[in-house]
C-alpha cells in the first residue's frame, strides 16, 4: 500500500514545541526538583522491577522504496531487568518469525535472572544479538530497547544531558511534566549523533508514563516512542508499546554498548512497532 513520505525534520522538530495549548492550572514543578524526584523515583523502579519477562510482538516494515512492505512479525521472549545500581537493561530471545517457530518457547532467556550473574548478563546479549539477526534491517536495533531513555535519566547519568522543562500533559489520565532533553555535545551513544528527546512525569511521584527519543545524525533520522501502563500484577508502570521509525542514507559508524552495539545500515527506511503483554516475574531461584 502506498505511504507517504516521511518528513523527519518535522517528526524531530515536534520533540520541541512548546505545549501552551495542553497545559492546565498546576503549575510546572522546577527543574531541579523534578530531577532530583525523577531520579530517586528511578532508582527504586529499578530495585522494584528487579527481573521480569514479557512477550514482545514486533510488527517491522520496510519504506524505502516509498512503499510499506509486508510485514515481518518477530517474536520474542524479553527480559527487563534493573541492577542494585540503579541501571536498567533489556534483552529478548526471538521464539519465532512470521508465526513460525524458531525454536520452542521457554525460559531459556527467563532463566538467566533466577540468579544473574556477569557470565547469564553476556550470555543474554549474545541472544539480544542473534535475535537482531531476524530484524528486517539493524537500524531498528538501535532504540529496540524499551528502557533505554529512562536509563538517560537516572541520577548518575543526568549530567551528560540538557534538560528543560516544558509545561505539564495528561498522559494515562495523570496529568505529567514533560521534560525535554537533549545530550551534552554528540557521540554518547552513536558515532556523529546526538539523542533528543522527552519525558513524561508525574510530578507527585517521579513515575515516567511515556518517553520519546530521537538520533540527529548527519546521514538520517532515527525515533522512538515508548507508551509505559501498570501492570496490576506487579503493580508496576512498564512498557505496553514501542513505535520506532528509521531512515538512513548512508552508512553510519557504530553504536556504544549502551546503545546496545552494531552498525548502522545504510540507505534503509524501515517502521517498527512492538507490544509487551504476559508480564511475569523472574523468580529467584532457591
Amino acid at each position: 500500500m502506498p505511504v507517504r513520505p516521511v518528513r523527519w525534520s518535522l517528526v524531530l522538530s515536534l520533540l520541541f514545541l512548546p505545549f501552551a495549548s495542553s497545559v492546565g492550572a498546576q503549575k510546572p514543578p522546577a527543574l531541579p526538583d523534578l530531577l532530583k524526584l525523577a531520579g530517586e523515583s528511578l532508582a527504586q523502579y529499578a530495585n522494584q522491577l528487579g527481573s521480569v519477562a514479557a512477550d514482545e510482538e514486533f510488527m517491522q516494515f520496510e519504506t524505502t522504496s516509498g512503499q510499506m512492505s509486508t510485514p515481518k512479525r518477530v517474536n520474542s521472549v524479553v527480559v527487563l531487568h534493573g541492577t542494585q545500581d540503579g541501571t536498567l537493561h533489556a534483552f529478548r530471545d526471538v521464539v519465532a518469525i512470521d508465526t513460525v517457530p524458531v525454536r520452542a518457547k521457554d525460559d531459556r532467556l527467563a532463566g538467566l535472572f533466577k540468579n544473574p550473574t556477569q557470565a547469564s548478563i553476556t550470555n543474554a546479549e549474545s541472544m539480544t544479538e542473534e535475535a537482531v539477526r531476524a530484524y528486517f534491517g539493524q537500524n531498528l536495533h538501535l532504540l529496540d530497547n524499551p528502557l533505554l531513555a529512562l536509563d538517560l535519566l537516572r541520577t548518575a547519568n543526568q549530567d551528560k544531558t540538557t534538560f528543560k522543562v516544558d509545561g505539564m500533559k495528561k498522559v494515562n489520565g495523570v496529568q505529567t511534566a514533560v521534560l525535554k532533553f537533549n545530550e551534552n555535545g554528540k557521540g554518547r551513544l552513536v558515532n556523529g549523533g546526538s539523542y533528543v528527546g522527552r519525558y513524561w512525569i508525574d510530578p507527585a511521584t517521579g513515575a515516567i508514563h511515556q518517553t520519546e527519543m530521537g538520533f540527529v545524525l548527519q546521514v538520517g533520522q532515527i525515533h522512538a516512542t515508548v507508551k509505559f501502563t501498570k501492570d496490576t500484577q506487579l503493580d508496576l508502570l512498564v512498557p505496553s508499546e514501542l513505535s520506532e521509525q528509521a531512515q538512513m542514507s548512508s552508512p553510519q559508524g557504530g553504536l556504544s554498548n549502551m546503545g546496545g552495539g552494531g552498525q548502522l545500515a545504510g540507505r534503509q527506511s524501515l517502521e517498527g512497532r512492538a507490544g509487551y503483554t504476559g508480564y511475569r516475574r523472574v523468580r529467584a531461584q532457591q
